[in-house]
């Protein structure tokens, strides 16, 4: 028992650390990317040694694929719990409303470390490890996607509603990074309009 209790202060110190590390990474990442960084640079900002930082992490790469974890998994929890409340799910719902919802909550998740987010997406094309996990990222939003529409089957257009989910999951990621990530040449609401008429067009049958 007494050996079990003086683990306890080491392994909260170590997930201290652990945090430190991952804090002092977004920041150092979103600020000069990750090509523009190191580890020795993001251990002396988090106010740790360069040796502290391998005993938990094998190189800066390591590092941001956990931050891509966490990151992943912020935005997923938040999309899911915000669609839950603001889509439930109502047949007689007014679909525009709801493509409108869907782009909405969208938006949001994009709003948590936008940086972060940028090195993410340029990465994925360069690195397979990258790459994987922003695949797993894409199935979760398919799946989310399908079982937002399947109650309003009935008024879709659409027959195959994975293809669909998966349409417009692509489409909306590629015209919200032109909006969240880069600089669009109109005003974001003009984009996002146009989304929102061109997805409700192609997944519902007119009134």
């Amino acid at each position: 028992m007494a050996r079990a209790e003086l683990s306890k202060p080491k392994q909260k110190r170590s997930e201290q650390t652990r945090r430190k590390l991952v804090e002092a990474g977004i920041r150092e990442f979103g600020t000069v990317g990750y090509h523009g960084t190191s580890s020795k640079r993001i251990a002396r900002l988090a106010g740790i040694s360069v040796g502290t930082f391998y005993n938990h992490f094998h190189d800066k790469k390591a590092l941001l694929l956990e931050i891509q974890h966490i990151h992943a998994q912020k935005v997923h929890g938040l999309v899911t719990d915000k669609l839950a409340q603001a889509i439930p799910g109502d047949p007689a719902q007014d679909g525009l409303e709801t493509v409108r919802g869907i782009i909405s909550q969208v938006l949001q998740a994009h709003d948590l470390a936008p940086e972060i987010h940028r090195q993410i997406a340029a990465l994925r094309y360069l690195d397979p490890e990258f790459d994987a996990i922003a695949q797993q990222d894409e199935e979760r939003v398919v799946m989310l996607l399908m079982a937002l529409l399947e109650p309003h089957r009935k008024a879709l257009r659409v027959d195959d509603l994975e293809a669909a989910a998966r349409v417009i999951g692509t489409t909306m990621e590629a015209v919200i990074h032109g909006v969240k990530i880069f600089e669009p040449p109109i005003a974001p609401e003009r984009l996002t309009d146009a989304l929102a008429d061109m997805t409700y067009r192609y997944l519902y049958r007119d009134s």
